[in-house]
């Protein structure tokens, strides 16, 4: 199978620690999706037209279910290729809060997250045989969420693409800050 992964980056700044997560895919990948988009946006095309120009009442089904799937693996491939290139994660932790950003070339909603109400954070555990995990692995895909904790009753994912032991050091990076979070949160509540 062939997988992409991701490169991370820290950095301690005076507001908390900021960690970027940045898709890393090999150029001949890259190439290959756009090459697979651009054919894929001709055959549709040219199926649409050629379905239109001969069209009978029967015909008009096959027409708007293949359209309905042309589109849809239009917009996963197109928003894949627009992930490799400009796409990144940004997570801060500081001393009460863990924030999370997708960012697309800068754009993006960050997410707050209160630490001491963060829970179970871990690796996602996917086991190697499912059709998700081997999914969610292959390079024409965004999926891959390696990291993942409930807060107040969500389950959050993030860490696309990230490797076991990425994940599993980022994991325990975040479950620290938890951890100490909540015990400053039981100290200044007993005081």
């Amino acid at each position: 199978m062939i997988q992409s992964g991701a490169k991370v980056t820290s950095d301690k700044t005076d507001e908390g620690e900021v960690i970027a997560i940045l898709p890393e895919f090999a150029s001949w990948q890259r190439a290959a999706l756009g090459i697979w988009l651009v054919i894929w946006v001709m055959a549709g095309v040219l199926g649409m037209v050629g379905g239109l120009k001969a069209l009978a009442k029967e015909q008009m089904t096959f027409i708007v279910v293949f359209a309905g799937f042309w589109f849809y693996f239009l917009f996963y491939a197109a928003r894949s290729l627009i992930w490799m290139n400009i796409g990144a994660e940004y997570l801060r932790i500081t001393d009460e809060n863990l924030e999370y950003k997708r960012s697309w070339n800068g754009y993006g909603r960050v997410k707050q997250y209160d630490l001491a109400t963060i829970k179970n954070v871990g690796v996602v555990n996917y086991s190697d045989k499912t059709f998700a995990k081997t999914y969610n692995d292959v390079f024409w895909t965004i999926g891959g969420e390696m990291i993942g904790f409930e807060y107040i009753g969500q389950k959050i994912a993030f860490g696309f693409k990230l490797s076991e032991q990425d994940a599993k050091q980022l994991a325990a990076r975040i479950r620290k800050a938890v951890q100490l979070a909540q015990r400053q949160q039981k100290t200044s509540g007993v005081s």
